[in-house]
C-alpha cells in the first residue's frame, strides 16, 4: 500500500491523517496515525486550526484567527488573498507537502492584508 510506504518515510511521530474521497484504503492504517478522521480542530504553537479534506466557507473560530486546511479542490478554488482558509494538497505545492512554518507565512501575510484599509485613496482627511 502506497499511503504505508509513503507513512513509514516520515520521521515525526504525530501525524494527523484526514483522508480523502479516493483514500478508501488509509482508513485501515489508524495504528499508523495519531489521528485519522474527516474533520479536525488542532492547535500548533498556540494557532486553532480546523483540517478537513473539503473547503468550507465558515468553521469554528473563523472569525477569530482560526485556520482552515483543506484540499479536494487540487487548487483549482479561486484563492482570496484575505482568507484564513488555505489548500494544502500536495498539488498546490510542487508535489511536496507544506511544512507549518510555510503555512504560517502565509497566514500572516493574509492576517497584514485583512488589517489594511480596503481602499488607502479613500482613507479619512484627518489620517
Amino acid at each position: 500500500m502506497r499511503a504505508l510506504e509513503h507513512r513509514k518515510q516520515i520521521r515525526c511521530r504525530k501525524i494527523f491523517a484526514v483522508p480523502g474521497n479516493h483514500d478508501k484504503q488509509i482508513r485501515k492504517l489508524t495504528e499508523e496515525f495519531c489521528w485519522l478522521s474527516n474533520l479536525a480542530e488542532i492547535s500548533i504553537h498556540g494557532q486553532p486550526i480546523v483540517i478537513c479534506h473539503y473547503a468550507m466557507r465558515v468553521w469554528n473560530r473563523s472569525h477569530h484567527g482560526a485556520w482552515h486546511l483543506y484540499g479536494h479542490s487540487h487548487g483549482n478554488l479561486p484563492d482570496t488573498p484575505t482568507s484564513l482558509s488555505m489548500d494544502v494538497g500536495v498539488d498546490t505545492h510542487d508535489f511536496r507537502p507544506w511544512h507549518f512554518d510555510e503555512i504560517s507565512t502565509l497566514m500572516a501575510e493574509r492576517v497584514k492584508r485583512r488589517a489594511a484599509p480596503e481602499h488607502p485613496s479613500q482613507s479619512s482627511i484627518h489620517d
